[in-house]
């Protein structure tokens, strides 16, 4: 398995660098846009549909991307983190709370807010003036958030975070991920000597990064929640070692629209 999961990382992460970094804006979006409908189609499994109807449900999800050039971005980025706020909530009392979202057209819906705004997160961020840099930052928020909360949970996890949705995850993974995510964002900083990290402004960014990064859990947390009340291990299973797209995904599709309207309203100049 180990074996499979690094041939498979060696294949898609330079295809996935050159896509998120080297693209012009138009071919990002195209490519970001593949990968949702590619998660759209993963995510039709969760919501309960099957064969042909998975083709549908994508095709309309990915139908829908470009009409979100037509809505103001902070709009969609706000339904987004709405969205995130309730799923806070039907993890922390999973499975209490399945009746309310249980129905296909529920989960159907809800695909549309993980996705779209993720998608126009990412738009939002590539248009930046520090594009590259801030993709980048939040990558490695996410990033290491999980590696983090990987090595702390395994030498002092005994707590579990959300033992019905999750139960390797424990307390002790959850805060040893947000403090390798603020040392991360603070070395960021320092490295490019903006924002100054002792002034209220630096705080602020700082801050922000580890709620960024605190999203992130809560991204995989509630993909977790609904492949189990699915019955499935994977999303799909397009990415030998790795399951599906979505797998690969889910912090992003929670940390994106937050980091994304953290920068809107922090005003970010390098």
């Amino acid at each position: 398995m180990l074996k499979t999961r690094i041939l498979t990382a060696l294949v898609i992460a330079p295809l996935a660098i050159a896509g998120v970094f080297f693209l012009p804006e138009v071919g990002f979006a195209v490519f970001v846009a593949l990968i949702m409908a590619v998660g759209a189609w993963e995510w039709a499994l969760l919501a309960g549909y099957t064969g042909i109807q998975r083709i549908l449900y994508a095709v309309f999800v990915t139908a829908l991307l470009p009409a979100a050039y037509f809505v103001p971005s902070t709009l969609i980025l706000a339904l987004g983190a709405l969205w995130w706020l309730a799923a806070f909530v039907l993890v922390l009392a999973y499975p209490s709370l399945v009746r309310v979202w249980s129905s296909t057209l529920a989960r159907s819906t809800i695909g549309l807010f993980v996705l779209i705004p993720a998608w126009q997160a990412m738009l939002l961020l590539k248009t930046h003036h520090d594009s590259n840099y801030l993709i980048l930052l939040l990558f490695l928020l996410i990033w290491g958030a999980d590696i983090g909360a990987y090595f702390s949970g395994k030498a002092f996890g005994k707590r579990k975070l959300a033992q019905d949705v999750s139960p390797g995850k424990s307390w002790a993974g959850f805060f040893g991920g947000l403090v390798t995510a603020l040392a991360i964002a603070i070395a960021m900083s320092l490295i490019i000597q903006s924002p100054d990290i002792l002034s209220i402004d630096g705080v602020i960014f700082l801050v922000g990064c580890v709620v960024v990064a605190m999203v992130s859990v809560l991204g995989d947390l509630s993909i977790s929640m609904f492949k189990r009340n699915a019955g499935v291990k994977d999303s799909s299973n397009l990415l030998p070692g790795h399951g599906g797209f979505l797998d690969r995904i889910d912090s992003l599709t929670s940390a994106g629209p937050v980091f994304a309207l953290f920068i809107m309203f922090y005003g970010w100049a390098s």
